[in-house]
């Protein structure tokens, strides 16, 4: 049986991942940090530790045919840099090295598709763009550009790694759940009666997920790929769970201008609650500094990329969380 050695598989993407590998007959072993709510029930080989070992991951890769590199530290407001660049940075680059070390023979490695420069925004956006090295970039999109540097120079010493640039996630199995999967349940409960006048270029974890899968056999070595699905906005976002629901979910719109005057309101509260802020600056400013043109022509091509409508995407989340989420 093959085997795969996967980090964050308790993530939004791993979760669905993990799934996958093992409904297509692979072994799987995960490095476990934290939480691991997502991998539950599943019949995988669970190693509790961090990227800070090379001698522990080295370990756990031995005997594994593939790697599966996603765990990350992902903020866009009260950052840790020096988390940051621990776990983001020197995380990969201990991840290549002990692939290198335990002669794997075939590395993913999950980027992001803020590695990229988002400037300038009316241009498509494709894997010739250069990676967000500026001191402009946001430090998570920094980090993620310099552990993908890491990869780019293991691989010339014979690592055979692919990058993956997924875009906004959505879809099932998203338990913790991320941003985006709060927002939609906020929506779906009605307790987001507004919402942004702006959008992104969303995708399924489920369709990241086969083509990360596909690119084992398919992928280049050193090549990105950027897995892009549709760009829409949040009130049409809020209009298909609204016709899914047969609800009226949202009552107004507003502009991003006005969202950035409601963040600091935003961050007073969610230290009171000591809940995640839906507004921050950060993550304003993501949306506010995009390219609106995505292009995941050479997934489509090499992998096989096949993004579902977004429609689909939406109806089947709303289903699992109905279900899975208390």
């Amino acid at each position: 049986m093959r085997k795969a050695f996967v980090t964050g598989g308790s993530g939004h993407i791993g979760a669905n991942l993990v799934r996958q590998l093992l409904e297509s007959g692979w072994g799987v072993r995960c490095l476990i940090h934290k939480d691991s709510r997502a991998l539950e029930g599943l019949a995988i080989e669970k190693v509790t530790g961090d990227l800070s070992s090379k001698s522990l991951l080295s370990n756990q890769m031995e005997g594994c045919n593939a790697v599966f590199h996603l765990a990350a530290y992902v903020a866009v407001e009260d950052v840790d840099l020096v988390r940051m660049k621990k776990i983001n940075v020197e995380g990969t680059k201990n991840m290549c090295e002990a692939a290198l070390n335990s002669n794997i023979p075939r590395f993913i490695h999950f980027s992001s598709i803020h590695a990229f420069e988002q400037r300038p925004v009316e241009l498509s956006l494709n894997e010739e763009r250069p990676l967000a090295y500026g001191s402009n970039a946001a430090p998570y999109d920094q980090s993620k550009a310099l552990a993908q540097k890491t990869v780019y120079e293991a691989c010339k010493r014979g690592l055979n790694a692919s990058i993956l640039h997924p875009t906004g996630v959505l879809g099932p199995y998203d338990y913790k759940p991320s941003r985006m999967g709060q927002i939609l349940m906020d929506i779906m409960n009605r307790k987001m009666l507004l919402t942004i006048k702006a959008g992104y270029n969303w995708v399924d974890a489920r369709d990241v997920a086969k083509s990360a899968i596909k690119c084992i056999n398919l992928g280049e070595a050193g090549q990105n790929y950027i897995l892009s699905g549709k760009w829409a906005s949040f009130p049409q976002i809020a209009e298909i769970i609204s016709s899914k629901l047969k609800i009226r979910t949202t009552y107004a719109t507003f502009p991003l201008w006005a969202a950035y005057a409601g963040t600091p309101f935003s961050w007073i509260k969610s230290k009171i609650t000591g809940k995640r802020s839906s507004l921050s600056r950060g993550g304003l400013h993501a949306l506010a500094v995009q390219s609106k043109i995505v292009s995941n022509k050479l997934a489509q091509k090499t992998l096989g990329h096949e993004p579902r409508s977004l429609e689909k995407t939406i109806n089947d989340t709303i289903d699992w969380m109905k279900n899975s989420v208390n």
